[in-house]
Order: structure tokens, then sequence, then C-alpha cells
């Protein structure tokens, strides 16, 4: 295999045509006639070595691997170079001379992926969460060890996608619950990503609840290249791309408005600080200047798988005890959050 190389595509992506139910090897390519937009090959590429990963490895469905989250973020795919044989040689049966000799060809093969989500986010994940295709599944049963013996859900176990708004009768106090979205987290998670409003989570471990982050996902090595550091090469490549493009994806009040921004008419808003000394977190009304427009300081988050967890901490993340554990089309996640160094003086997470 030669030297890896890496293409970026960069937002927004026009993938109205894209079929979620549908294998990447099925859809519209670039050069091919159609009535509807072509497919950027990079991200056709992206695809098909998350469906090997996801799909056919961990067996999440086809149809919940593409979301809309694809067509805002920054996509990564890694190349290896592959000679393959075209036509192999054929030689004399009685001399054994080579009558013609085996003709190749390299091609360049994805084998890897990441992506890079902007800011606004739908809310943190709940604690003890059940999610089916971004959507939570368990809101008011009683939070429990997920993906361990007693768990309501074992691991790789997908249920229904349909959420559960209702809390059952006889539940525990709130905090051994799976707390239901409150309507302003129904509206964040339920908005198209182009226009998700800025919001305030409860804060956790790594993160006030407010400060802008950006989120890295769908990272996936095909299992035979799996040990040679190509994930850790589109980690970097992703964390690179983010601090050389700092201000790519702040927001003007102008254009968007205070609203959308998470600000009121009077321009105050609810800030959630971190916890104060006896552990409780407070939350504050502070007024907002032009300085609280929501600005990316270095702040990355990634929901990390937990067989995964080790990889990520090699690169300066941190899981978030305070986020707890969920689980995603069945897998078990955790939270983790890095902050590169020197974009606003504080040091790591």
């Amino acid at each position: 295999m030669a030297t890896p190389f890496i293409s970026v595509l960069e937002p927004p992506t026009d993938l109205t045509s894209y079929n979620r139910s549908l294998p990447s090897s099925q859809q519209h390519k670039p050069g091919q006639p159609s009535s509807s937009s072509s497919i950027p090959k990079t991200f056709l590429d992206a695809m098909e070595v998350r469906e090997q990963v996801y799909v056919q490895e961990q067996k999440v469905p086809l149809e919940y691997e593409h979301d809309s989250d694809d067509t805002r973020s920054v996509h990564w795919v890694i190349y290896a170079s592959i000679n393959q044989t075209i036509e192999p040689e054929i030689r004399d049966p009685s001399t054994q001379e080579i009558i013609r000799p085996r003709r190749s060809e390299s091609r360049a093969m994805p084998i890897g992926t990441i992506r890079l989500v902007p800011f606004p986010h739908p809310p943190h994940p709940r604690k003890g969460g059940i999610y089916v295709d971004g959507r939570l599944t368990n809101a008011g049963d009683p939070v429990s060890k997920v993906g361990e013996p007693g768990s309501s859900f074992p691991t790789n176990t997908i249920p229904s996608a349909s959420p559960t708004t209702t809390a059952p009768e006889n539940i525990p106090k709130d905090s051994e619950i799976v707390q239901p979205l409150t309507p302003s987290e129904e509206t964040r998670l339920s908005s198209s990503p182009i226009f998700i409003p800025f919001g305030v989570d409860p804060p956790t471990t790594y993160h006030d609840g407010v400060e802008p982050y950006v989120k890295l996902g769908r990272l996936a090595v095909l299992k035979e290249f799996r040990g040679r550091g190509i994930a850790s090469q589109l980690i970097r490549a992703a964390i690179d791309w983010m601090v050389k493009h700092r201000s790519a994806f702040n927001p003007s009040a102008a254009i968007l408005g205070f609203e959308t921004l998470g600000m009121t008419d009077s321009r105050t808003r609810t800030r959630a600080l971190s916890t104060s000394e006896d552990g409780n977190p407070t939350v504050t009304k502070k007024a907002v200047g032009a300085g609280d427009v929501p600005k990316w300081r270095g702040l990355f988050c990634v929901h990390a798988q937990e067989d995964a967890v080790q990889l990520w901490e090699k690169h300066g993340f941190k899981v978030d005890e305070a986020m707890g554990r969920w689980l995603e089309e069945g897998i078990p996640h955790v939270g983790m959050f890095y902050r590169a160094p020197g974009l606003d003086g504080r040091s790591n997470v």
C-alpha cells in the first residue's frame, strides 16, 4: 500500500438527491445524466466506508447512517493506492513463456473517514437515554446502566424509533429517570440542521452549557487497514483544519438575529456556568454584548463509542463523566471534550 492521502469536502454539500434507503453504490454519481443534482464523489466514498463499518460490521440500519448533519459537515476521506490486476498473465502451456504479461492498475481506494459538524447542535444526549435515528425513545424510563447487565436494553438492541414522551406512573425521583426533552429542546432536536436555534444545555463536567463547540464523529476505518494510524491521521486532519478555519462557522447577529442566536430582545440570556463549590450547577442572567455573539473558542466534542475512548484520549479528549452513558443504535456511547490550546487563553478541558 502506497502512502495514504486525504481529501476534504467542505460544506455546504447538496445531498437533496441522496436516498437513505439505498447504499452509496446505488446513488447518483457525478457525470451521470440526471434531473437531480449529482452527489460529490468524496461524500460517496465516505459513505462507502461508513456503510462497511457501521452498517455491515455494527449492524446499524442503512437508513440511519446518512443524516441531515451530513449536508452542513466537513468530511475527510483517506485513500490508499491499491494495485489491482486487470488481466492475468498468460503463459504458453508447453514452454511456460509469457504470451501476455499481467496488466494492473492503481486505484485510489477509500479506507477511512471522519466528519466535523459545526455548531449549533441539538441538546446533549440524556444520561441513560436510548437513541434511535437521533430520537430519544425512553424518556421517563428509569435510568439503568446502559449496555451493562440489568440495563433496559442490551447492547446492539435497537428499539422502535417512536419517542417516549410520557413518564409512567410510580416512577423513581427525577434524578433516577431519563429526563424528557423540554419544549425548547424538542424544537432544537426537530429543527433542520441549517436552522437549529442556539440554546442552553445543563452544564456538564467540561461544557458550561453555552459555549459553542464543534463535534467530530462518523470516524470509521476499514477493518483490514486498522492498526496503521489511519484513524489518528483523520482526527489530526480535522482538528488542524478547524483551528486553521477557526471563524468559519461563527454566526452573524445582524443576519440571523438575536433570537436565533439564543438572545432575547432585551439582550439578556441565561448563562449556564460551571459547578459551584458545593457541586451544584449555577445558572445566572447576564447582559449580552457584542462579544457574546456565539464564537468558537477551540472546544471539540465527540460522542464516542466506548470501545474507541482510548483512541480519542490519545488526542487529548477527556470523558465527560457528568454526561453519563447512553445508547445510539444499540451501541454504548460517552461524551468527550478537547480544547485546542492557544485560542482563548485557557488550558485544555
